[in-house]
């Protein structure tokens, strides 16, 4: 805190002023050096705060100094009257001593007239003593326009006193105002100076990611030409109920076996295996007729004696070529059935491995693509932000330039 001490004897009409204690300048500096030995990297919001420290004590600084101009003024202008009181009772005395010795030369005078009265004549007497009137009459007169000159004088003076006072009181505030512009326009260009560098290393960060994702994009279009060259294709497989749809890799030949069919892999595999069992059962069935068939033949030939060789033989054919028909469909059914549990193996195989792969490409996708979102997000943001502290830091310039324009001005009438 600037303490001040008025030294009460006048010198010259003017009251002394005195400063005792450090100036605000020296407090902030004293301040600033502590804080600069104490912070280790000051955050945005740290600087926000000393910035705001800073503020409120310029604004006490700033009211003390308000508090102590306008007490000098108080002391100036009573100071002022005080030398107006003396100046008027000195006057006053001085046209009491001019009256004292006007009186004194006029009686002098008439004396000297008295006792010249027998050497002079008395018209001389009368013309002396007339102009003697006169020069004391002027006398007055430039007595009281001296002392209305000097009230004048004085009142000016007074007045340019206060003016000095407040022209300063001004060029003080003029001063806060223009440091307080330069410590925001540092502020300022250290927040610009971060958020280049933040921008930069997003720009870095985003050009990573826009590498990688071509990366995944060329792994994924290698999977696909693997894929058609290998002659596979990739089917859809969904649950029971519909969801969680999942894809698979088959061959052609089994994928057209799997389209025959509605639903899931599960479902579908199910229903081949039913058909096999029902295929299985009606061999089983024929074969039983057959075996049936044969007996009941020897029963027939044992009671009625043998029969035609001819209808023999064509029953024998017929059991024949039935159950040749019939172990024709089972070993082809068998055979689809090992091939589609060898395909389906083979694919499940492939499936889970392309998944893995399909999954993670999936994700790494997703990930960019969130993270390139959020890239773009925040620079958009930040270039609003520069584009924001730009203009501000035009505004600031402009208001820096005409508090300088202010501040020559004033120190030009001063």
């Amino acid at each position: 805190m600037v303490q001040l001490k008025v030294q009460s004897p006048l010198v010259a009409g003017k009251c002394v002023v005195k400063r005792w204690g450090p100036s605000l300048s020296d407090c902030l500096e004293i301040q600033a050096s502590f804080q600069k030995g104490l912070a280790v990297k000051g955050t945005w919001k740290c600087a926000e705060a000393r910035l705001a420290a800073r503020r409120q004590a310029r604004a006490e600084a700033r009211e003390i100094r308000m508090r102590e101009l306008e007490r000098q003024q108080k002391e100036l202008e009573q100071n002022a009257d005080r030398v107006f009181d003396l100046q008027q009772q000195s006057s006053g005395l001085s046209s009491l001593g001019d009256i004292s010795l006007g009186t004194r030369s006029t009686r002098l005078t008439v004396n000297n007239t008295v006792r010249g009265s027998s050497l002079s004549s008395r018209r001389s007497s009368e013309d002396s003593l007339e102009e003697e009137g006169r020069s004391l009459r002027d006398l007055r007169h430039e007595l009281r326009d001296v002392e209305d000159r000097f009230r004048k004088a004085m009142v000016a003076n007074a007045q340019l006193d206060n003016e000095r006072a407040s022209q300063n009181y001004q060029i003080q505030l003029l001063k806060d105002k223009l440091e307080e512009m330069e410590e925001s326009h540092a502020q300022l260009q250290r927040e610009f100076k971060e958020k280049c560098r933040d921008h930069d290393a997003l720009k870095r960060a985003n050009d990573k990611l826009s590498e990688e994702l071509k990366l995944v994009q060329g792994q994924l279009n290698e999977r696909d030409t693997l894929i058609e060259e290998q002659g596979l294709v990739i089917v859809t497989v969904e649950n029971e109920d519909g969801s969680d749809a999942r894809r698979a890799l088959v061959t052609a030949e089994n994928a057209q076996l799997l389209k025959s069919a509605q639903g899931s892999l599960d479902v579908r595999l199910k229903k081949f295996s039913e058909e096999k069992q029902e295929l299985q059962n009606e061999v089983q069935t024929l074969q039983q007729q057959l075996n049936d068939i044969k007996s009941k033949g020897r029963k027939y030939s044992s009671f009625n004696g043998a029969l035609d060789d001819d209808d023999y033989e064509d029953a024998q054919r017929e059991a024949n070529k039935l159950i040749t028909d019939y172990k024709y469909k089972l070993a082809k059914a068998e055979q689809e059935i090992a091939n589609l549990q060898a395909s389906l193996a083979r694919s499940e195989s492939q499936v889970i491995r392309y998944k893995s792969t399909s999954e993670a490409a999936e994700k790494a996708e997703s990930d960019l693509k969130i993270e390139r979102r959020k890239l773009q997000r925040e620079n958009r943001e930040f270039m609003d932000r520069l584009e924001e502290l730009e203009t501000c830091n035009n505004h600031l310039l402009k208001r820096l330039d005409k508090l300088k324009n202010a501040k020559s001005a004033l120190l030009k009438d001063l």
